[in-house]
Formats: structure tokens, C-alpha cells, sequence
């Protein structure tokens, strides 16, 4: 009895696991874009920061 809920949970979780990993694949692309948008932002509002800072007279 205690073998077939066995194999059953571990199809259940093996199919998860495929099901998880094929999603992470399909969306790894939204997510790196969104990481080059991020650091493209900060590398413009440093850029912005540090114009300001030589604009300024000392």
C-alpha cells in the first residue's frame, strides 16, 4: 500500500519539476531584460549625478 502512494508523489513531483524548470526558461528572457533595463537606469542616473556635481563651480 505504502509503495504506490510512493510512486505517486514521486510523479507528481517529477512533472512539477519539469513543469517549474520549462516556465524558468520561458521567462528567463523577461527577467533579463528587465535586469539590462535596471542597470542601464542606474548607469543613467549616475552619469546625470556626476554632470550635475562638474556643472557645479568650487
Amino acid at each position: 500500500m505504502r509503495r504506490p502512494f510512493a510512486l505517486l508523489f514521486l510523479g507528481i513531483g517529477t512533472v512539477a519539476g519539469f513543469a517549474s524548470g520549462f516556465h524558468d526558461l520561458r521567462c528567463a528572457r523577461q527577467h533579463r531584460d528587465a535586469f539590462e533595463r535596471h542597470v542601464a537606469q542606474v548607469c543613467v542616473d549616475a552619469a546625470r549625478a556626476g554632470s550635475a556635481d562638474s556643472a557645479r563651480p568650487q
